[in-house]
């Protein structure tokens, strides 16, 4: 090669280096020092974020101590969705205060044989009554019998969960079914509740926000009366509770969901009326009883129990030609 050839192929080496060193100088001006793209902030897959904080569990269940003796019935004759065992907490609190309880299964009366009779029998004898999830109705005069006890100072609690079945069948009679315009649904005392002005909801509450691993618990709180110093109650399948008439909203849970319907609310699940309070929740009765400021809740309804002032005799017999005749009363817890 000629050396004008030769230098001219140089020249065109050395400008093509130039270039490329130029480009790629300019390029890390441009670019900047190479990283390591961040992941995506995906919160749903944070574990931190569903790892639920401790709730306190130490609390302790108490009912008062001072003023007289009572005696409270716990109806177990309606396929109650919860046993002695699982009442326990309650029932404990109960008896080391000096107070008496009964488990009612059912039984024959003294003075007759029409349906209720024996359990308004055993209303008689007692100063408040417990019934908690029942999975069959009440009948007609069953109804009657708690309103008339009632509205003489007896205390009633009602607890519910969400129902599990309705009662829709029109080829069986069932007592009471109907009573108060409304149908029976199995883990609720409908028909109980509705003569009080109370009505359970038909699905659970939920709370994705606060909990995502355990969202079918959510927590209350109230002011005033059952819901005194209760902030953070821990309710687990907890339905609402809707009130009318007299019956007022004691206990609320906020900024929950309803999970027949996905809407985000403040929902009731306590109410009362009068000597008759609402729960739309057996848990806080159960295994939770001490979890959060169900402790608090449980020995405010405990003393609820214990702190009316029942005439005797009430409801009264149907057989008034005869007088009050005693039947055979339930065996008593005591301490």
């Amino acid at each position: 090669m000629q050396p004008r050839n030769v230098a001219r192929a140089i020249g065109i080496i050395a400008v093509v280096a130039a270039v490329v060193v130029a480009a790629a100088f300019a390029g890390g001006l441009l670019l900047g020092p190479s990283t390591q793209s961040e992941a995506p902030n995906a919160p749903a897959y944070n574990t931190n974020e569903l790892i639920a904080e401790p709730i306190e569990d130490d609390g302790s269940v108490t009912a008062p101590t001072d003023g007289q003796a009572k005696t409270v019935v716990i109806d177990m004759s309606h396929g109650n969705d919860v046993s002695e065992n699982d009442l326990q907490p309650l029932i404990d609190a109960l008896v080391a205060a000096d107070h008496n309880v009964r488990m009612y299964s059912g039984g024959t009366s003294s003075i007759g044989s029409q349906p209720g009779a024996a359990f308004n029998e055993t209303l008689r004898g007692a100063d408040a009554l417990v019934a908690a999830s029942p999975a069959t109705t009440y009948s007609s005069n069953e109804v009657a019998g708690v309103e008339a006890f009632a509205d003489a100072g007896g205390r009633v609690l009602l607890a519910a969960e969400p129902p599990t079945t309705t009662s829709t069948t029109s080829t069986v009679s069932i007592p009471g079914l109907s009573s108060g315009g409304t149908i029976a649904a199995a883990g609720q005392p409908t028909n109980l509740a509705a003569t009080f002005g109370v009505s359970f909801g038909n699905g659970y509450l939920y709370d994705m926000t606060e909990n995502a691993n355990n969202f079918q618990s959510v927590h209350a709180g109230g002011d005033s009366g059952v819901a005194d110093g209760v902030e953070n109650a821990i309710l687990t399948d907890a339905t609402p509770v809707t009130t009318g008439g007299d019956a007022s909203s004691v206990l609320t849970a906020s900024d929950v969901s309803l999970s027949s319907t996905r809407e985000e609310a403040s929902y009731s699940v306590a109410a009362r009326n009068g000597d008759v309070l609402a729960v739309g929740d057996t848990d806080f009765l159960t295994s939770s009883a001490t979890a959060g400021d169900n402790d608090v809740l449980l020995s405010n309804v405990a003393a609820f129990l214990v702190s009316g002032d029942k005439e005797a005799g009430a409801p009264a017999s149907p057989s008034s030609s005869t007088g009050e005749q005693n039947g055979t009363m339930p065996p008593v817890m005591t301490a």
